[in-house]
């Protein structure tokens, strides 16, 4: 009970440095605890919650206008830690799914969280429209693809950069997320020299932060990338039954990279302002 205190206490007090509105109901036997987290985010403040899933990718984006995005499902088989850690968000509606790839570990929840929040939207690539339709057609929601040299508005401040892609079996999405002309979050889903060669030639320049492609395969993510994006931080989520490269951590390590392992670290909230941008990190209370 102690170390649950204590765990809690430095939980309240992390959030609390960011700014985040805590609330928290301990039931008279002490075992069972409730912790709600509120971003708190002031008018044209933006908030990223690249959350912990046993499996597969999602990262909830909450927008100034009151609409949020999830950006990836997680594999099917972590739907209850999904949906768990979206109700500690207090999160009750989601407007858009944006799906950077068609892989279990990407797309298994679509149908559920579009049933159970609302989804109005669905992105998916430009070169795997047809597959979504054929996967999707059935749900009551607006199919949009985006392609390579398209530039979208996600909300006021908040623009996206679709960058090429090399797969044409699977199809895929990577993107630059930038927040008040400031902050460049690039979103990797693709591990390959060569594409990041190219990106780097058409003009991708230094980011804030980047979301590491293909759970932390050495397939891509090279140290010239590295060196060319210059990322402040750097997040790798979790694939169930695989490894991060060790070689890619230590390429990581040796350019002064933060990097955070959801599976180690936990969720990872980046709360970003016009001036700057914080980050914390939280390990939620296992799903039950």
């Amino acid at each position: 009970m102690r170390k649950l205190f204590i765990g809690l206490l430095c939980f309240v007090v992390l959030s609390v440095m960011l700014g985040l509105e805590v609330r928290m109901v301990i039931t008279s036997n002490g075992q069972d605890e409730e912790v709600e987290l509120d971003l708190q985010l002031e008018e044209e403040d933006i908030g990223f919650v690249f959350l912990d899933l046993p499996n597969g990718e999602a990262t909830y984006v909450e927008l100034p206008n009151e609409e949020s995005v999830l950006i990836g499902t997680g594999s099917n088989d972590c739907a209850e830690s999904l949906f768990f850690r979206l109700k500690k968000l207090n999160v009750s509606s989601i407007e858009t799914i944006i799906l950077p790839r068609f892989e279990k570990e990407y797309s298994g929840n679509v149908e559920e969280v579009t049933s159970r929040l609302g989804v109005k939207t669905l992105i998916v690539p430009e070169a795997g429209m047809n597959q979504a339709k054929t996967q999707y057609e059935h749900l009551d929601v607006d199919i949009i693809g985006w392609s390579d040299k398209q530039e979208e508005r996600l909300a006021d401040h908040v623009e996206v950069k679709i960058l090429p892609s090399k797969s044409s079996i699977m199809p895929t999405l990577s993107f630059l997320v930038t927040v008040h002309n400031k902050h460049q979050f690039f979103f990797s889903s693709e591990a390959n020299e060569e594409l990041e060669k190219d990106w780097v030639q058409k003009g991708l320049s230094p980011v804030s932060l980047l979301k590491v492609a293909e759970f932390g395969t050495n397939n891509g993510t090279s140290q010239r990338f590295l060196n060319e994006l210059d990322p402040q931080v750097a997040i790798l989520f979790t694939r169930e039954n695989g490894e991060v490269s060790g070689q890619l951590l230590e390429r990581l390590q040796e350019t002064w990279i933060d990097t955070y392992r959801t599976k180690q670290n936990g969720s990872v909230i980046v709360k970003v302002s016009q001036t700057d941008y914080e980050l914390v990190t939280v390990h939620f209370q296992a799903a039950k």
